[in-house]
């Protein structure tokens, strides 16, 4: 059915909400001694560099024996004006000292540092620290100068963590089971506070001895946010699956596994006992070989209070993960799991689907009032539907049916037939289209090596015949030497086809390098491998190479993330001057021939469409706007490379960039900082393979200054042309704060230091809009409904007062329909609570209820709990037109972008991003080593430590 409303899952502040609370400052007199012991021994201009106050492992420490502590700073906001810790009730100030001193023990990185580790302590007095009782306005806040709401800095913890606190213990109740939510311990860096459901669920498969138990459990996240010139605060909510491991844990990376613990007793004696989720992680410990608790060892944190004895043995809990998750000796332990822990996959799904989201979201309104009403829905925007498409689109067959007669099949049998030859004359031309295209994007000619495992009968094979089907080119048979070559209208193409060998192998040469130089030094040394193997195969051929296809098993194959050689190989073959695309091999058969051979293929064909893309080829939407949208309109998109710290790497990254779709221009072109001109987009990818990290700039102000140098001289070739600039907020606001909500002005843009400009001084034919997505709870979950019916749909939205005035509105949303790939997960799908529902005569799947709903009077019910599947949510994508030529509706704009998500020609399922800045995103494959970063599958609590350097995370939250 069609959706013409949205609602979100945000809440709004019905009114005051003023509550006490104890208060604890972090004494400004504390702060130097603190520095000089944390930087005693560095070099000079280290030593001046530093100036914020180490905080985060404090912080952890508390939310690990403490977790009823409330902590509102992190190291970039902890000053004598705002209060570091808040409590309902005082927290005993003789064991806040303990936790100080121990943490003081720990900050020195220098044996110089280690000698002032007790002087420090007695500069910083023997004195308790105080608490201070006072009355705390929870919405207080300012406006800024584009009327958009300022909360104070410390509400971005403590609003979130009073919502928590009001759904917690509350039993939330759907048909014949209930649930009840616990708070976890919140970490200030992340801007949320959480919940999960207690006592864990479970799911079994298997039968007889081979029955085994999953545990998962509902989470709840809520962060403080605000709307782009709006003056009302909001609570955003985010709801979702946290898995738990069983068994024996393997884990990946330095950061470990997170763990929730929650005690009958403290883990610190004469400590107040709290009913929170307390955190703390496992790692594994490389020098001992053995798993241990963070900041537990002999001379840490933990150990140094007295703690570690009271949490459960590390190795004992890592040797059997789920020993304690009902509780065992007054401890309950649960360990999250992580979709790169090695083993076997958890047979529960990730992700709640919006019946039961919207079930969930409208309970926790109920838990949250009367301090917070559920926002007014979104209404439907009228655009024009989708964009056009260049290729068209393939006719549908016909299936097969049970029950027909002879005549009715014979007709069926026809209707398939003329599909099937539909479909053949529609692939040819689509063929042709698309091999035109290639061919003026790399000039008539194309030489590619394929790199394959085995004996190449597999996916090499298919590799071969999946192009020429693509590409509409005739069935060769290789010349010597496995050499394929193919002379068809203006394209040339040659593919050489080669065993990956050592090329393959993993990095370290039967070694784990460890992270920092050791890894540096095997990524380089595989890097110059790859780069000289493919120079000699050139040379070889007497060709000149621009695409490398290599068949390479996924980073689940490597035991260790830092010998996965992926982004090595991509260097080298940047440095051999050619892009790279990998495959992994033929999933190993199972049940199912069929569809794994349909996978195989498809991943086939999504490899060549990726090499393509790479290649320059893009096929960009057609927008149905009509006379709204100029003709000469030039896609602009700014974005940062950026990498922090990781656990692989220990270099940060900060690259400006920025891609341009211009009309009539046969390549998309991109630039990097540096860079005097446009260059074709696969140039600009060879390029930022070869950063060279230590030239980028690691301060703030530095950073700032060269991302605004970057952009101001970008503009100044687009003074008179018609243009709209698209910006992502969570990649570019710490250094842009243009684009921050708190900062942004309509029609103006800042860049560095500058006072605010009117956007017409860069050009008068400019616009920009920011993008915001669900990273940090920017958006909140959404459903699409009408009546009673809830569902996903695709459409560009906006709030509405009710009066049909939206002249002034410049915030739009943007969902998308459910990919092919998920198209037979059903809404009403439920994880948490039996959900019958009246089976349609032809159901689809049988009836696990028996026919009866729970109170037995309803024949044909479904149930539709059904744990083991992933769920699937339209992302709320936020379109703010922050800039616009005078007369200009900014929805024209809102709905170009949403248009432009529907690259339907290129990928099978609508983009994530519109698709300037999804080409902006993917050059991240380049410059950094994505495929072993830890993706956020809705699983992790926070495996990520505080952020490095100076980053003002208030910014973060100002949204």
């Amino acid at each position: 059915m069609r959706y013409d409303r949205t609602q979100t899952a945000a809440f709004v502040a019905a009114g005051d909400l003023k509550i006490p609370l104890h208060t604890l400052t972090f004494p400004v007199s504390w702060r130097r001694p603190i520095l000089d012991l944390y930087t005693a021994g560095w070099r000079a201009e280290s030593r001046a560099r530093a100036q914020q106050v180490p905080i985060g492992r404090l912080n952890a420490l508390m939310r690990t024996v403490a977790p009823d502590l409330v902590s509102t700073a992190t190291r970039a906001n902890l000053d004598e004006g705002n209060p570091w810790l808040f409590a309902a009730k005082p927290f005993p100030p003789a064991i806040m000292r303990t936790f100080i001193n121990a943490w003081l023990y720990d900050l020195p990185t220098t044996d110089d540092g280690k000698a002032l580790v007790l002087p420090t302590i007695t500069k910083l007095g023997s004195g308790p620290l105080q608490w201070t009782q006072k009355i705390v306005d929870l919405l207080a806040h300012e406006l800024s100068d584009g009327n958009t709401a300022v909360p104070e800095p410390h509400l971005f913890s403590l609003l979130p963590d009073y919502a928590a606190a009001k759904i917690a213990g509350q039993p939330y109740q759907h048909g014949s089971r209930s649930i009840r939510f616990r708070q976890v311990a919140a970490n200030p860096a992340n801007g949320y506070a959480e919940l999960v459901s207690w006592p864990p669920l479970e799911h079994h498969t298997g039968k007889g001895s081979n029955t085994r138990t999953w545990y998962y459990s509902a989470t709840i996240k809520i962060a403080l946010r605000t709307k782009a010139f709006d003056p009302t605060l909001r609570l955003h909510v985010d709801t979702g699956i946290r898995r738990w491991t069983s068994g024996e844990l393997h884990t990946k990376g330095r950061w470990g596994a997170s763990t929730l613990l929650q005690s009958t007793s403290p883990f610190v004696a004469d400590a107040p006992t709290s009913q929170r989720f307390a955190v703390a992680h496992l790692i594994w410990d490389r020098d001992t070989r053995e798993m241990g608790w963070r900041n537990g060892g002999t001379e840490q944190i933990l150990n140094r209070i007295g703690a570690v004895e009271n949490l459960p043995a590390a190795e004992q809990l890592a040797g059997k993960s789920d020993a304690w998750i009902f509780g065992r000796d007054g401890v309950t332990a649960a360990v999250t799991y992580h979709t790169t822990m090695r083993g076997a996959d958890h047979q529960v799904g990730m992700g709640i689907m919006p019946a039961e989201r919207s079930r969930l979201i409208r309970w926790i309104g109920q838990c949250l009032q009367p301090d917070f009403d559920l926002d007014q829905p979104l209404t439907r925007v009228l655009i024009g539907g989708k964009a056009s498409r260049s290729l068209s689109k393939l006719e549908s067959v016909p299936k097969d049916k049970k029950d027909q007669t002879d005549e009715e099949r014979i007709q069926l049998v026809e209707r398939q037939e003329a599909a099937h030859a539909a479909n053949a004359e529609i692939s040819k031309a689509n063929a042709l289209i698309r091999r035109q295209q290639l061919a003026a994007a790399v000039d008539g000619r194309l030489s590619v090596v394929l790199l394959y495992q085995g004996d190449g009968k597999g996916m090499r094979d298919r590799l071969l015949a999946t192009v020429e089907r693509l590409l509409d080119m005739p069935h060769q048979q290789p010349t010597s030497n496995d050499t394929w070559k193919w002379k068809v209208g203006d394209l040339n193409l040659t593919i050489y086809a080669r065993p990956l060998g050592r090329l393959g192998a993993a990095l370290g040469e039967g070694s784990v390098p460890r992270r920092g130089r050791k890894h540096d030094e095997a990524v380089d040394t595989h890097r110059k491998l790859v780069a000289s193997a493919m120079k000699d195969l050139a040379e070889e051929f007497g060709d000149t190479l621009q695409l490398a296809l290599i068949e390479l098993d996924g980073a689940k194959s490597f035991n260790a993330r830092t010998t996965d050689p992926k982004f090595a190989i991509r260097m080298g073959c940047a440095d051999a001057g050619m892009v790279s695309q990998f495959i992994r091999p033929d999933e190993f058969p199972g049940k199912d021939l069929d569809k794994e051979e349909a996978s195989n293929q498809h991943r086939a064909e999504a490899a060549w469409d990726d090499c393509l893309r790479q290649l320059g080829i893009r096929f960009v939407p057609q927008h149905r706007l009509k006379s709204a949208i100029p003709d000469d309109l030039e896609q602009l998109a700014f974005w940062v490379v950026k990498r922090r710290n990781d656990d692989t790497n220990t270099h940060q990254i900060f690259v400006p960039i920025a891609v341009l779709i211009r009309p009539g221009q046969k390549h998309i072109m991109g630039k990097a900082e540096g860079m005097a001109d446009w260059v074709p987009y696969p140039t600009l990818l060879k390029t930022l393979a070869g950063t060279n990290y230590r030239a980028s700039p690691t301060k703030e102000d530095e950073q700032k200054e060269r991302l605004a140098a970057f952009i101001r001289g970008t503009l100044t070739r687009f003074r008179n042309t018609q243009t709209l600039i698209v910006t992502e907020a969570h990649n570019i606001r710490y250094r842009l704060t243009t684009v921050q909500n708190a900062h942004m002005l309509p029609d103006h843009l800042q860049l560095g230091e500058l006072r605010p400009q009117k956007i017409s001084l860069f050009g008068k034919k400019m616009r920009l809009v920011r993008i915001c997505g669900n990273d940090r709870l920017e958006t909140p979950d959404s459903w699409a409904f009408e009546g009673d019916s809830v569902g996903i749909s695709d459409g560009l939205w906006r709030h509405d007062d009710g009066t049909g005035n939206t002249e002034q509105t410049r915030a739009y949303y943007s969902t998308v329909d459910k990919p092919a790939t998920h198209s037979s997960i059903v809404i009403d799908l439920a994880k948490l609570t039996p959900h019958y529902k009246e089976n349609p005569a032809k159901a689809d799947a049988p009836d696990p209820s028996g026919g009866r709903s729970p109170d037995g009077k309803l024949e044909g019910a479904r149930n539709y709990l059904d744990p083991s599947k992933n769920a699937w949510n339209a992302e709320l994508l936020e379109f703010v037109v922050a800039a616009h030529p005078e007369g200009e509706d900014p929805a024209d704009w809102a709905g170009f972008l949403h248009q432009q998500r529907h690259c339907f020609d290129d990928y099978r399922a609508a983009l994530s991003r519109p698709l300037i800045m999804h080409i902006a995103r993917l050059t991240n494959q380049y410059a950094l080593p994505a495929d072993d970063t830890l993706e956020d599958d809705g699983d992790n609590i926070d495996d990520q430590p505080e952020p490095e350097g100076d980053v003002q995370l208030t910014f973060d939250f100002e949204l």
